[in-house]
C-alpha cells in the first residue's frame, strides 16, 4: 500500500515536472515574443560591434580603450567592487542617486566588453520568465499607481536592480569568475561588521527606545547598525549574505584559506548578534537549516541537537531577547498587529491592482484605514502584504512563483551534481533567499531600497550558477 502510494507520487504530474526539464521556461524561450525581445535588446550591442570592428585599426591603438579593454577582462572584479560600495557607505553619506549612477557605469562598460567579445550578449534565456513577469507587473503597477509621479522614483531602482541581474547573468561565465565575485562581496560584508564593531566598541551606539521595548529587554544596549542605518536593516543584510561564507569555506581547498574564511566570518557573526534582531537571528537559524540540509541533510539532527545545547550558554542579554518573541506585552509585536488589521482592510479593495509602486503611495492610503492611535506607520513590516498593496495579486503571484522556480531549479541542478563548487554557491544563496523571505513575514524587507538591490544580486548569482551548471551539462 505504502509503496503504491509513493508510486502514485513520484508518477504525478507535479512530481514530473519538479524532476523533468523546465518546460514552462523552454516555452518561454521558444516563443515569437521572447525572440523579439532578445533581439532588440541585442540591437545595441550589434550597432557598437559594427562600429568597433570597422575602426579597429584605430581602436586598438587606443590608450584608453586598452584599458577599458584590460578592465573588462576583469569584469568580475569590477563587479565585486560595484558591490562592495553599495554595501560600506554609511546611511548618512548614502544617496540612491549613487546605485542609479554605479549601475549605469556598469552597464556602459558591460556595453563595451560585449561589443569586443564576440560570445558577449544579453541572453534573456538565461533569466527565469517567471522573474521578467513579476518585473512587468512592478512596471504596470508604477504606470497605473494613484501618483504616477511618486511611483516612478521607486520604479527607477527596480529598473537598475533589474538591470544589475541581466549584468551580473550574462557576464559571468566561468565558476573562477563567480568565486571571485561571491569573495568580493563577502569581503564587502565584512568590511561593514569592522564598521558595526567600531560603532559599538569606538563611539558608543546609544539605546533608542523606538527600536527597543525597555521594559522587557534591560541589558541589551545599544544595536549596531553598521553602514545601513537600522539594527534590522543590517540584520536582514548579514542573514542574505552569511551563507556564503559556507560556500567559500567548503569550496576552498587549502586548509589555510578555509581558516582564513573562518576567522573572516567571525566578526560578521558578532555583529549579527549585536544587531539585537530578533528576526534576523531567527532567518538566519532558518538560513543555516536549510543550507546544511542541502548540503548534506544526514547532518541536520546533529545541527538541531547543537542549536538546542547552545542555547544554555548563550550570553543572558541575549538568551533574554530571544525570549520576548512570545511574550504577549512586547511593544513592537502589537505595533505590528495594530499595522496589519486596516493593511487587510486595505487589500480587500485594493487586492487586484493595489495602489501604486512604493511605500509612500501605500502610507498616503493608509490613513483612510488605520486604526485609532497609529501614528506614522512607514511600511506594513511584512513584505507580502505590502507588495500586494502596491503592486497588486499579479505581483505577489509572480514574485512567490519566481522563488518557487529557484528552489525547483536549484534542485534539480544539485541533484545533477555537475559542479559540487557551483552546487554550494547554489545552496549558499538560495538559503540566504529563503531566510530572508521567512524574515519578510516580519518586516518589509524591501522598504530600505539597497537590501532590495542586494536581494535580487542573490537572485542573479543564483541565475547564473544555474546556467554555469547547465553548460558543464553540454
Amino acid at each position: 500500500m505504502v509503496e503504491h502510494f509513493k508510486q502514485m507520487i513520484n508518477n504525478s504530474k507535479f512530481i514530473s515536472y519538479l524532476k523533468g526539464p523546465d518546460i514552462f521556461q523552454n516555452l518561454w524561450v521558444n516563443s515569437f515574443v521572447f525572440r523579439i525581445l532578445n533581439t532588440i535588446v541585442n540591437l545595441p550591442i550589434k550597432f557598437l560591434r559594427k562600429i568597433y570592428y570597422k575602426w579597429n585599426n584605430i581602436f586598438s591603438s587606443s590608450f584608453f580603450l586598452r584599458i577599458l579593454d584590460y578592465l573588462c577582462e576583469n569584469f568580475h572584479h569590477i563587479l565585486g567592487l560595484f558591490l562592495i560600495i553599495n554595501m560600506i557607505i554609511p546611511d548618512h553619506r548614502w544617496y540612491n542617486k549613487y546605485g542609479v549612477i554605479l549601475t549605469l557605469l556598469i552597464f556602459i562598460m558591460f556595453l563595451f566588453k560585449a561589443t569586443i567579445k564576440k560570445d558577449i550578449n544579453i541572453d534573456l534565456s538565461q533569466i527565469d520568465y517567471m522573474a521578467v513577469i513579476f518585473f512587468l507587473t512592478i512596471f504596470i503597477s508604477a504606470i497605473s499607481s494613484l501618483f504616477p509621479k511618486d511611483s516612478l522614483n521607486y520604479l527607477i531602482y527596480y529598473f537598475i536592480t533589474f538591470l544589475s541581474v541581466i549584468i551580473i547573468v550574462c557576464s559571468i561565465n566561468s565558476y573562477e569568475e563567480l568565486d571571485a565575485l561571491v569573495k568580493f562581496m563577502m569581503l564587502g560584508v565584512f568590511l561593514t561588521a569592522i564598521y558595526g564593531i567600531y560603532q559599538w566598541k569606538v563611539v558608543g551606539i546609544e539605546v533608542n527606545p523606538s527600536l527597543t521595548d525597555l521594559t522587557i529587554n534591560q541589558g541589551v544596549g545599544g544595536r549596531v547598525y553598521s553602514t545601513m542605518g537600522n539594527p534590522n536593516v543590517y540584520g536582514e543584510l548579514l542573514v542574505l549574505t552569511l551563507p556564503f561564507f559556507g560556500s567559500i569555506i567548503l569550496n576552498e581547498n587549502s586548509f589555510f584559506k578555509k581558516i582564513f574564511w573562518i576567522i573572516l566570518s567571525l566578526p560578521i557573526l558578532l555583529v549579527l548578534l549585536k544587531t539585537s534582531s530578533r528576526s534576523a537571528w531567527i532567518a538566519f537559524a532558518i538560513a543555516v537549516f536549510i543550507f546544511i540540509f542541502l548540503w548534506n541533510k544526514k547532518y541536520t539532527p546533529y545541527l538541531i541537537l547543537l542549536g538546542v545545547v547552545a542555547l544554555p550558554f548563550l550570553p543572558s542579554s541575549i538568551y533574554k531577547r530571544i525570549l520576548t518573541v512570545f511574550n504577549p506585552n512586547d511593544t513592537s509585536l502589537k505595533y505590528r498587529k495594530q499595522i496589519l488589521g486596516p493593511a487587510f482592510a486595505m487589500l480587500r479593495d485594493y487586492w487586484l491592482t493595489g495602489v501604486g509602486l512604493g511605500s509612500r503611495i501605500v502610507n498616503i492610503i493608509y490613513q483612510r484605514y488605520k486604526s485609532f492611535g497609529l501614528t506614522t506607520v512607514a511600511h506594513t513590516h511584512n513584505l507580502y502584504v505590502q507588495l500586494w498593496l502596491e503592486a497588486g495579486i499579479c505581483a505577489i503571484v509572480s514574485f512567490m512563483l519566481t522563488i518557487f522556480r529557484l528552489i525547483r531549479n536549484t534542485f534539480v541542478a544539485i541533484k545533477e551534481k555537475n559542479n559540487p563548487s557551483i552546487n554550494n554557491i547554489l545552496i549558499a544563496s538560495l538559503s540566504g533567499i529563503l531566510g530572508l523571505c521567512v524574515m519578510g513575514f516580519a518586516d518589509h524587507i524591501w522598504f530600505y531600497n539597497r537590501l532590495l538591490f542586494m536581494f535580487w544580486i542573490n537572485i542573479s548569482i543564483i541565475l547564473a550558477s544555474l546556467k554555469l551548471s547547465k553548460m558543464e551539462n553540454k
